[in-house]
């Protein structure tokens, strides 16, 4: 009750702002006032320089009128951040409460990269333009030392022995993805739609659940929209396995903003590349033992959908291409099209 009496306490002295009673939206502490919603949402994981980025991505937005863009409220004196036990917060107002979408989700995604690449200043501490190659290649790397060392482990939990058994697959996978990323980049180009854009971090389905629907600007990071396009379907394909509604969402973002081919295959080695199995598998291990159930069972859902998500793969070049009146150059990954 102590701690929760400092936050109140800090936020009226900082801000000027009465607190009567503290409530939570998603991870974050939240609260209300007659007219707004606020959001205190810690930012310790990001440096001065991001924050600045990101601050000034989330007025470029407002001014961009988009309706669900948070603002960053500084303290009496003039700061972004304050701190409470060790720990740096922002202030966040959220936007107006909008009643229900007047597009589709789709469409509504289209206009919001149309907007964020009339950003007009340089990105640096945010940017993963170009990055994915080296980030993606650092990611395998440190897996598969801490695989080869588990290999020669004595006593090994259940799930990882699940680990040891299913890593040279995702390995292979991962690789499939890079060298997919590095052939586009060699052998396509990139279109005026293809500059860099404000993205979300990991756009999924529960994103799109909120109520009420609130962009986070410490959620963002500057890429090519591929990567909001390939999350989504990501996680489309994981929570409901509905092709049609994939398609579906592709469209209505091409009936806004049509894709080129660097775009496609672009969205393509995302997809390939395995990030759920990585998320999984590293969050096990930097989790406390009280949340390692969670890991397991998602592990399990994970290894024994395997074959749906190749199958996913093998026809997402048809989706990528439906809206399209020619054909796409989408070269095929050709091990994928083997006969279960």
């Amino acid at each position: 009750m102590q701690e929760v009496m400092s936050v109140k306490e800090l936020i009226k002295e900082k801000f000027g702002i009465y607190i009567r009673d503290l409530t939570s939206y998603l991870s974050y502490q939240a609260f209300h006032t007659p007219n707004s919603m606020f959001l205190i949402v810690p930012v310790s994981h990001l440096s001065q320089d991001e924050l600045a980025e990101l601050f000034s991505m989330s007025q470029y937005l407002q001014e961009q009128r988009d309706p669900y863009v948070s603002s960053f409220i500084l303290t009496k004196d003039g700061e972004m951040t304050f701190e409470e036990n060790g720990v740096s917060y922002v202030l966040l107002q959220a936007a107006p409460r909008m009643t229900n979408r007047s597009v589709s989700f789709g469409a509504e995604l289209a206009e919001f990269h149309h907007k964020g690449r009339g950003y007009p200043y340089e990105v640096k501490e945010t940017s993963r333009i170009g990055q994915w190659k080296e980030l993606w290649g650092k990611r395998l790397d440190q897996l598969e030392q801490f695989w080869i060392q588990k290999t020669q482990a004595r006593q090994l939990q259940p799930f990882e022995k699940q680990f040891i058994e299913s890593f040279p697959y995702y390995l292979g996978l991962t690789e499939n993805a890079i060298q997919y990323l590095a052939d586009t980049e060699l052998d396509d180009q990139p279109q005026a739609a293809d500059s860099g854009t404000i993205c979300q971090q990991r756009l999924t389905c529960e994103a799109l659940r909120r109520e009420p629907l609130i962009k986070i600007p410490m959620e963002w990071v500057f890429d090519h929209a591929a990567r909001d396009l390939a999350e989504y379907a990501r996680s489309l394909f994981h929570e409901r396995k509905n092709f049609n509604e994939i398609m579906l969402f592709l469209q209505q973002y091409e009936q806004a903003a049509p894709l080129s081919s660097f775009s496609k295959r672009l969205m393509y080695s995302r997809l390939l590349f395995p990030l759920h199995y990585f998320e999984t598998v590293e969050g096990y291990y930097i989790s406390p033992e009280s949340e390692h159930h969670y890991f397991e069972s998602r592990l399990d859902y994970l290894l024994s959908q395997a074959p749906a998500y190749e199958q996913f793969l093998n026809g997402f070049q048809e989706m990528a291409g439906m809206r399209s009146a020619g054909l796409i150059s989408m070269p095929p990954v050709n091990w994928l099209k083997r006969t279960p």
